[in-house]
């Protein structure tokens, strides 16, 4: 997959996970970058599972953190 078509189907996750505080758009943006690289190794890389990893390093820096996204989408 091009790296062009890797940002096309990130963008289309990414309506997934809405904007909105600061946290959440830091969420997004983790995602973004996390999604790019798990695509660049594996493209069957599920969504959930950079996702998952995106809450993770957001709940390290506030354990509070309450993510929104859309569960259908990824599964959760």
């Amino acid at each position: 997959m091009k790296r062009e078509e890797m940002r096309g189907q990130i963008n289309e996750e990414l309506k997934h996970i809405p904007r909105a505080s600061f946290s959440q758009n830091m969420l997004r943006a983790y995602y973004n970058g996390m999604r790019m690289t798990d695509l660049s190794r594996n493209l069957a890389c599920p969504a959930k599972e950079t996702l998952i990893k995106a809450i993770e390093t957001m709940k390290k820096d506030g354990p509070d953190f309450l993510p929104i996204y859309d569960r259908e989408f990824f599964y959760l």
